[in-house]
């Protein structure tokens, strides 16, 4: 009996500074490596339209060819969904020589180097960046997904410059990014849930206690973001300090009139937490 021939492996072939990509007849030409994350690598990038794009490819980290197709598809379908204006447009996704590729509209900073900026005045930018992230986020809850992993680095600043005058001031927008590990809020588990120490919510800490997982999970996670631009650094706290409410103290002490509606947001257990995105952005807006 004859053996059947071994499958080919598939190989990775990452692309280099200056590689030109096309698919479906456009070409995407890629610059200068700008980061390198979990699940893969960005790429300066731009089209033949002249638009400024990344090119993020999600690369092998000890991973089959069949894992990483999975999270480029998982990251795929949930972009694809989610169209908002606060949200990152994805303007293409393909594989290429085995090789997948999510072409996204370039941002020029993240909230996190904005946060770092010692000319921002957090009660000055506060409800700008807030009502953005929370329209984005009510998008998000409305489709029933859960982002799971907002914080300062995954929020972009993009600029939106005026046709009719150049030289005006770029109005800047405030989007929500890398929305890979969203979920369906009914098909979140505790395990299997993979979250930064030091954002972990007191319910996947405790959930007997302070509540099941769910889209209060990016209320939360919010709060720490808002916390973070009225006090200029990214806040951390341990376990033990989540566990008994120390980033809800915190916003308490504030001078800003925001930081009792933080701490609201901040609350341990879910049903006394602010309820909703939109319940959120009024009690800024009314504060």
């Amino acid at each position: 009996m004859a053996k059947i021939p071994p499958v080919p492996t598939k190989i990775f072939r990452p692309p280099e500074d200056g590689d030109v990509i096309e698919w479906r007849g456009e070409q995407f030409s890629l610059g200068k490596q700008l980061g390198v994350g979990a699940f893969g690598t960005v790429f300066d990038c731009t089209d033949e339209w002249g638009n400024s794009l990344v090119a993020k490819v999600l690369t092998p980290c000890g991973r089959t060819y069949e894992q990483v197709r999975a999270s480029w598809e998982l990251e795929l379908s949930n972009l694809m969904q989610l169209r908002h204006p606060n949200i990152t447009y994805v303007h293409a996704a393909f594989e290429c020589d085995d090789t997948f590729y999510l072409i996204v509209e370039k941002c020029f900073a993240t909230l996190e180097e904005f946060i770092a900026n010692p000319h921002v005045t957090g009660d000055a930018w506060l409800l700008h960046v807030a009502r953005d992230i929370l329209h984005g986020l009510d998008f998000i809850h409305a489709y029933g997904y859960v982002h799971k992993d907002l914080h300062a680095a995954n929020v972009f600043v993009a600029e939106v410059p005026s046709r009719i005058d150049p030289d005006a001031t770029p109005e800047w927008i405030f989007k929500i990014g890398d929305l890979g590990i969203s979920k369906l809020e009914g098909d979140i588990r505790l395990f299997g849930t993979v979250m930064a120490q030091w954002m972990l919510p007191p319910e996947y800490l405790d959930p007997p206690q302070f509540g099941v997982l769910g889209k209060h999970v990016d209320i939360y996670h919010t709060g720490l973001l808002l916390l973070g631009l009225l006090t200029n650094c990214i806040p951390s706290f341990t376990e033990a300090e989540i566990l008994a409410g120390r980033p809800r103290e915190v916003a308490e002490a504030l001078p800003s009139p925001y930081g009792i509606v933080i701490a609201k947001a901040l609350r341990r257990h879910v049903h006394q937490r602010t309820q909703s995105a939109i319940e959120f952005w009024r009690d800024l807006r009314d504060a």
